[in-house]
């Protein structure tokens, strides 16, 4: 198996990203080339834009990765910096659990 890269877009900064195509497709390739393997996550600018691509370091296919978007970004739940990410991130997953497990049961019946 090989290597997953995932990247999130911002769409506040959808017409700078279609203007500047070969940059953002630039960033694109040296993400999943390992460019930012280093690093949790790396943005780069676009334009006048400062941070309008979030860009996870890539993970081995067979790995299990849970991202959450939160606020305005998007963080690998096991790499959370402090407690309150951390409770925050238990307690969405606590609350999606009970309604995956709500939408299991209502298709056995």
């Amino acid at each position: 198996m090989g290597l997953l890269t995932t990247i999130t877009f911002r769409n506040d900064a959808t017409s700078t990203l279609r203007e500047n195509a070969e940059i953002v497709c630039q960033g694109i390739y040296l993400a999943q080339c390992g460019a930012y393997s280093d690093e949790r996550h790396r943005t780069f600018p676009v334009g006048s834009e400062a941070n309008p691509v979030i860009i996870q370091k890539p993970r081995h296919a067979d790995d299990t990765t849970l991202y959450m978007h939160a606020g305005n970004t998007v963080v690998d739940v096991f790499e959370a910096e402090s407690d309150w990410a951390v409770d925050t991130f238990i307690s969405e997953m606590e609350y999606h659990l009970k309604r995956l497990k709500k939408l299991k049961a209502e298709r056995k019946k």
